[in-house]
């Protein structure tokens, strides 16, 4: 007898249970089919029948529609952003700015970012302000470090698109694409104190200066310019604070692949450009060049500018001392990378070349690679002897948040010379130990140990007498040069020695800093805390 349920004609067009598991035919009359004939079973009809035709995608998060966007801003709203030339354009739906269509006009940007503004920070002040202040925090704080920014002409992006341009005028796409680049980097970099809604906004500009670029990527690799590098840079910074390390490294990556391109390890390529336009180039590769290193050691990578990478080595100049009050200190960064370059790839070439020997407990190193190795080392030690008093630690250590100076901007470059300098110390030690280099001058393990321990305790007595806010504005960058260091001094403590006492408290001292940077270098050094 069948079972109950719906008639036997409702289900003549659908193959029963057993069928559509198996995807076998089903030749199913009164409930019964050869299937589960064989089985000694009844049919069964419980499986809901599908749809047919073609199954339609899912719609991506946050896509609008062109159209509609345009048709929405047509229509009378009440807008919480507070009155500027972009009201008319102002959509009042929620949309993620990253997945705008590319087509959409500089202004029709502008409008949805500040839509996009007014639904995360209802109660902060206009786009206006909000750029404005990203834009003075930047140049205030952020550019000691990052020197490729030409400081006139985003503002004048910020004129031409907030009203107060002269009539006509209109901001390119790569413009928008850098001042909300910008605008991202102070969101992620500038500590609360110092721009309290910050954190709330950086994802939006990250999102929004990412969007505007992938619009025009392919035209920009046609006709790279400084600016194409400086938003690489910017945007592989954004990223790497917000812990998208791998997708970071590309993005940086695409930046060098266009400094080889453009071939700024030559200075004759200078020579028929603007001098802005040089300026900036010259700027923007050096900041390469000093990142490629900085992935050297912070990550292991490969080393892809350096002299022996070109066939005319590096003859870049460095930015003219006299030509801003900053360039001193950035000089000083660079021959910092150079130097502990040198030393890095020189050390490399002789661990090639030394051979393993099972009767010897340290590799041979012979007289030659031994002095130059010396000199090397010295060079890069003594490198920071002739800074200008500006640029010392105990003029920083004056430094205060709640007056905007010029002391301020040496505070940051003061804070990423020095933590970098003890950072590298540490680094090209422990290189140096690798080939055996002080035990061939006759050094004892326990003065190698004692060497790493006043390396240690220098960079706690620096970042003691340093504004704290100038390592938060020099980023994750900055606490993972602390971390090494920090690393080094956790393996000391953790071997039988007679300085594991001190390392154990300067360790201490970094780890307590690292966790007030809310870093997530200090979360991989409590797991490793025995």
């Amino acid at each position: 007898m069948p079972p109950p349920g719906p008639a036997p004609d409702s289900h003549s067009h659908r193959a029963c249970d057993r069928c559509r598991r198996k995807k076998a035919k089903c030749d199913s009359i009164d409930y019964s089919c050869t299937e589960c004939c064989k089985a000694g079973d009844a049919c069964t009809f419980d499986i809901p029948p599908g749809t047919r035709g073609p199954k339609g995608k899912p719609r991506r998060r946050g896509i609008t529609d062109l159209r509609h966007v345009r048709n929405e801003a047509q229509q009378p709203q009440q807008s919480p952003i507070a009155a500027s030339p972009l009201s008319p354009f102002l959509p009042p739906i929620r949309h993620t700015a990253v997945s705008l269509p590319h087509h959409l006009t500089v202004l029709e940007r502008f409008a949805l970012l500040a839509s996009d503004i007014a639904q995360v920070c209802p109660f902060s002040t206009s786009l206006d302000a909000v750029v404005r202040e990203c834009t003075d925090l930047f140049f205030q704080y952020i550019a000691p470090i990052s020197m490729s920014v030409h400081e006139p002409s985003v503002r004048n992006t910020v004129n031409q698109a907030l009203g107060t341009a002269p009539p006509g005028a209109s901001p390119t796409l790569s413009a928008f694409s850098l001042l909300t680049a910008v605008c991202a980097k102070v969101c992620f970099f500038v500590p609360s104190n110092l721009f309290p809604i910050g954190s709330s906004l950086a994802e939006t500009f990250l999102e929004a200066s990412r969007s505007s670029f992938s619009s025009h990527a392919d035209a920009d690799l046609e006709d790279p310019c400084a600016d194409s590098i400086t938003i690489r840079l910017l945007h592989s910074n954004c990223l790497h604070t917000s812990a998208q390390t791998a997708v970071s490294w590309h993005v940086f990556g695409e930046a060098v692949r266009l400094v080889q391109r453009m071939h700024l390890h030559d200075e004759e390529t200078y020579t028929p450009l603007s001098p802005i336009e040089a300026g900036m180039r010259r700027n923007a590769f050096w900041q390469v060049y000093i990142g490629d290193k900085s992935l050297a050691v912070l990550r292991s990578m490969p080393v892809s500018i350096h002299s022996y990478s070109f066939d005319e080595s590096i003859t870049t100049a460095y930015p003219l001392s006299d030509r801003d009050e900053l360039n001193p200190g950035f000089n000083a960064g660079i021959q910092l990378w150079q130097y502990a370059a040198d030393l890095l790839l020189r050390l490399r070439v002789i661990k090639s070349h030394q051979e393993p020997d099972v009767d010897a407990p340290h590799p041979s190193l012979t007289p030659a690679d031994r002095a130059v190795l010396s000199q090397l080392y010295v060079r890069f030690a003594t490198c920071l002897d002739d800074l200008s008093p500006q640029l010392l630690p105990e003029s920083a250590s004056s430094s205060g948040t709640s007056v905007i100076s010029t002391h301020d901007r040496f505070a940051v470059q003061v804070a990423d010379l020095h933590v970098t300098y003890h950072c590298l110390k540490m680094y090209l030690v422990r290189k140096l130990e690798e080939v055996s280099f002080f035990f061939w001058i006759g050094e004892s393990h326990d003065m190698l140990v004692l060497r790493k321990t006043e390396i240690g305790r220098d960079m706690v007595r620096l970042l003691q007498v340093i504004p704290f806010w100038s390592l938060q504005i020099n980023g994750e960058p900055c606490a993972e040069k602390i971390r090494l260091v920090a690393t080094d001094l956790l393996a000391i403590l953790q071997d039988p020695s007679p300085l594991a006492t001190r390392a154990r408290r300067d360790f201490a001292v970094l780890l307590d800093i690292l966790s007030q940077l809310d870093s997530k270098a200090s979360n991989a050094l409590h797991r490793e805390l025995p």
